[in-house]
């Protein structure tokens, strides 16, 4: 252990006393994640890429951006600015190799906007990206004409999580004891988050033993994304599955995990402050709240599909024009880790949303798994 995580784990016990021996997990995941100063996200040992607990896609290959670069210009050419808002940047490697991309196509955006709460990781970006180029926000806009993209945003907001039992649906909370944080079984801290249970169980039939999780975060999230919008599309990219398949009666132990050293693990309630903890995405309560605050689900597939149908084996057969033995080879590793089902290719999913666009987006030319959710 740290100071840093001795002290947050001080605090959680101190939540955990006032609050009567008991916290909900998506309180604790909230205070483990991004507590001010001690939380995973804005501790300062936190980083993403081989030195960090976890890698993403566009840490893999520029080849990422380069694909969604060309969404961007279907999407742009349609609307009177070409402008672009990243929601949580990371290490700003997604915006580095788009800013690149755009320029070598000819086509730089107006504006390219982060919105990044973590002072910490905006630091990292503003180190490694032309302040003349890139503005940060502290506020989402009221009236946003362009694409956002959140990559890997979504499953890192806190969730419920809830276990099936013999005498009906009880939540999984989290409690001090023999110094350390243990599973505590309750009564649903909330009446909302009692209903949401009882009518997964109706819908897919979940039985005694069943655990999971529910994130009632998803909503309120979706709205003030979709406020923000006046015109264009909207892309989450994320693990995260349709709600039949994510609730499916075999997937009886959730998806909760946890990544440390690109290690991951199942137990949250361990190295507070020092691991990332994350649950898939339930696309569906995604596409639902999407409708319901006025945008249109324009697209639904794989990071595989939508990478190859915005050109993934063109770029690279013009990439390997120019490279050694080696880095030919170093690519083709990267296209693997994006595109193969074991890998990212099929756990990974890209939902686009979208105000006043009618034309279909490239991306989702090969596949659309809208009928999944």
């Amino acid at each position: 252990m740290t100071p840093s995580s001795n002290s947050l784990i001080h605090f959680i016990r101190e939540k955990i006393a006032a609050a009567g021996g008991q916290l909900s997990f998506d309180q604790f995941m909230g205070c483990a994640l991004y507590h001010p100063e001690f939380g995973y996200y804005n501790s300062a040992r936190f980083d993403i890429g081989k030195e960090g607990d976890f890698i993403t896609a566009p840490e893999i290959s520029p080849l990422f951006a380069q694909c969604f670069a060309r969404q961007c210009l279907q999407i742009w050419a349609t609307l009177p600015e070409r402008t672009l808002l990243e929601l949580g940047a990371g290490t700003g490697r997604l915006a580095r190799d788009l800013l690149n991309e755009f320029d070598r196509l000819g086509s730089p955006p107006d504006h390219y906007f982060i919105y990044e709460p973590n002072l910490g990781l905006r630091k990292k970006q503003q180190a490694c990206l032309p302040s003349a180029r890139v503005q940060w926000l502290d506020h989402l806009p009221s009236e946003f004409s362009g694409v956002i993209v959140a990559n890997e945003v979504l499953d890192a907001l806190p969730v419920h999580c809830f276990r099936i039992d013999r005498d009906g649906v009880k939540e999984r909370c989290v409690m001090w004891e023999n110094n350390e944080f243990q599973w505590k079984i309750s009564v649903p801290t909330s009446a909302e988050l009692r209903e949401e249970i009882v009518k997964l169980c109706d819908l897919y039939g979940l039985e005694t033993g069943y655990e999971s999780e529910i994130n009632l975060n998803l909503s309120p999230f979706i709205q003030a994304i979709a406020a923000a919008l006046k015109a264009g599309a909207i892309f989450f990219i994320d693990y995260g599955y349709g709600q039949r398949e994510y609730y499916h009666p075999q997937r009886r132990q959730g998806t909760l995990t946890c990544f440390y050293q690109h290690r991951h693990h199942a137990n949250p309630l361990i190295s507070v402050g020092l691991q990332d903890i994350t649950a898939h995405v339930d696309f569906t309560r995604v596409a639902e709240s999407a409708v319901q605050y006025g945008c249109d689900v324009l697209g639904y597939t794989t990071q595989a599909a939508f990478l190859l149908a915005c050109g993934l084996m063109e770029l690279a057969a013009e990439a390997e024009k120019n490279l050694s033995a080696a880095d030919e080879f170093a690519l083709h590793q990267a296209i693997k880790l994006l595109t193969l089902p074991t890998e990212m290719g099929e756990r990974i999913k890209v939902m686009a949303l979208g105000k006043q666009l009618g034309s279909p987006l490239v991306g989702f030319d090969l596949q659309d798994r809208r009928r999944d959710l």
